[in-house]
């Protein structure tokens, strides 16, 4: 992974679209973690998976659509971004967690391209306030360094 590159959990049960965002969102400057279903995303995450944006579609096979694990994600990782997609079922009141943004399918790969930016971007600039307004604790100060080896 490049310093400073975003990752981005793909979320998407056709394989074809699945690889067609893949490779866009990688042309992009993305790393690109692929899920078939919400509950192959959650593995990864609950694994520590570090996710900057999740960028899941709605319509899955399983129990767990992509609205679920929209909740789900916002919930054990408020800090990660969330896009939702979809081309057959658009969000009702409470279907989106605060904060995330749905885009219609079809949608234009340069707004796709840009939410994701922008989202990526949104998350950085959260992450560099809470680390530079954050007060070093008692227990930072008994962190040692791994030491380097030749």
């Amino acid at each position: 992974m490049l310093p400073g590159q975003s990752t981005v959990l793909l979320v998407e049960d056709e394989p074809l679209i699945r690889l067609f965002l893949s490779e866009l969102l990688e042309d992009a400057g993305f790393r690109v973690v692929e899920a078939a279903n919400g509950a192959e995303a959650l593995v990864l995450m609950e694994a520590g998976l570090q996710v900057e944006v999740l960028l899941t579609d709605v319509d899955m096979p399983t129990s767990c659509n992509g609205f679920r694990l929209a909740h789900q994600v916002h919930e054990l990782w408020p800090g990660t971004e969330i896009l939702i997609m979809s081309g057959r079922q658009f969000p009702s009141v409470g279907d989106l967690p605060p904060g995330a943004a749905f885009l219609a399918k079809p949608c234009p790969n340069e707004v796709i391209v840009s939410h994701v930016v922008s989202a990526a971007e949104r998350m950085k600039r959260l992450s560099h306030v809470a680390e530079t307004t954050r007060q070093p604790t008692e227990r930072d100060s008994n962190i040692l360094p791994f030491p380097k080896t030749a």
